[in-house]
């Protein structure tokens, strides 16, 4: 985008612009350090651990996450068909079906955020492919509940479940933002078919609580979360009117806009927060990559998408040039599809008569 600071993965489609980068920093770091033959802070991202800083010793920047699927597969893998029908019944069953993805390529996902124009809600690769971003998206991804409530952080007296979750969590000497006390109230044996409803209550308020702090909506604060969501978990039996798929961009494009300045500031760690996992999500799934796109017809999209598919995925749009890496080496895939996303460039590069009529019925519905 024009006047940006850019991450300098280098983009074959356009020039990097002429300010602080995050790769050229991190060159320029390798030259520096004595014995250092190769940017240690653009390699190793590729197989970072969740929250991990990415990095060797003497190379900056480096690039962190707090977001953790693996503790959200390793969480709901313990639950017994109970816990798993009432995750179901507040609407967030597409984390169930998430697979075990234990490491993240934190490198793709900077890259990707950097194209994020929030303004206009797209993602865009170069003048042609341009993906726009909306609600519905998310939806397709996680399976989140979109109703027409907005959720803000409005206070209102906590329901009696929300009391009970609070002093639940105030007892491990955790407090209610902790995500280990989410943790532990999922984890209770007694959560069973004989709970009151109050218990049941705190399960479903604890479920979302996790999954916002581990995956939807992660911070940099290490197990701690900022609840700016209490109304909506106040009466839990109404969670499915509200739009997790907004709250969720939402924080996404904050995400998007602290990433900017960190490198506009040239800072020595890049913080990734937000869910950049549906980015990544979002953008595969887009590309025409031949045998390795994920079939057609399958909600939510985020279950089709394990460890080993996502690395080839990633391995086959990957470019170096110059030593500098772009993530833009596949074409957008072809319209319409039954689940189709909502493209603006791409009608215009690919799409037929017979298919432009198609994606706009689809992009209706």
């Amino acid at each position: 985008m024009p006047g940006q600071a850019r991450l300098r993965w280098a983009d074959p489609f356009g020039q990097a612009a002429p300010h602080a980068t995050l790769e050229q920093d991190q060159r320029d770091a390798a030259t520096a350090t004595e014995n250092s033959g190769r940017d240690h802070g653009a390699a190793d991202i590729a197989d970072a651990d969740p929250g991990e800083a990415i990095g060797a010793p003497g190379s900056a920047p480096s690039v962190t996450s707090r977001i953790s699927v693996q503790k959200v597969c390793s969480l709901v893998g313990k639950f017994n068909k109970f816990k798993r029908d009432l995750v179901e019944e507040i609407g967030f069953g597409g984390m169930l079906g998430i697979q075990m993805l234990a490491k993240l390529n934190l490198k793709f996902s900077a890259w990707l955020m950097e194209r994020v124009d929030v303004e206009s809600s797209t993602l865009k690769i170069d003048e042609q492919r341009v993906l726009q971003i909306q609600d519905h998206d998310v939806q397709k991804v996680f399976s989140l509940p979109c109703g027409t409530r907005s959720i803000c952080p409005d206070t209102t007296e906590p329901s009696e479940a929300c009391k009970e979750f609070m002093r639940a969590s105030a007892y491990l000497s955790k407090g209610a933002h902790s995500l280990k006390a989410a943790e532990a109230y999922l984890l209770r044996d007694d959560i069973n078919a004989d709970s009151s409803k109050v218990q049941i209550d705190c399960f479903k308020i604890a479920f979302v609580i996790f999954v916002v702090g581990h995956l939807l909506a992660p911070s940099t604060k290490h197990d701690y979360i900022t609840i700016d969501f209490w109304a909506a978990l106040n009466d839990i039996s109404q969670v499915k009117e509200f739009n997790w798929c907004a709250y969720v961009l939402e924080h996404l494009n904050r995400a998007v806009g602290k990433l900017k300045t960190d490198i506009r500031n040239r800072n020595i760690t890049v913080h990734l927060v937000g869910c950049h996992l549906f980015l990544q999500v979002f953008y595969l799934d887009n590309l025409d990559l031949g045998p390795l796109s994920k079939t057609k017809d399958h909600l939510p999209r985020i279950s089709l998408f394990d460890y080993e598919s996502v690395k080839k995925m990633i391995e086959v749009i990957t470019s170096n040039v110059d030593g500098d890496t772009s993530f833009a080496g596949a074409s957008v895939r072809p319209l319409p599809f039954k689940f189709a996303y909502r493209h603006l460039g791409a009608l215009k590069m690919f799409a037929t008569p017979e298919s432009t009529t198609k994606a706009t019925l689809t992009d209706q519905m």
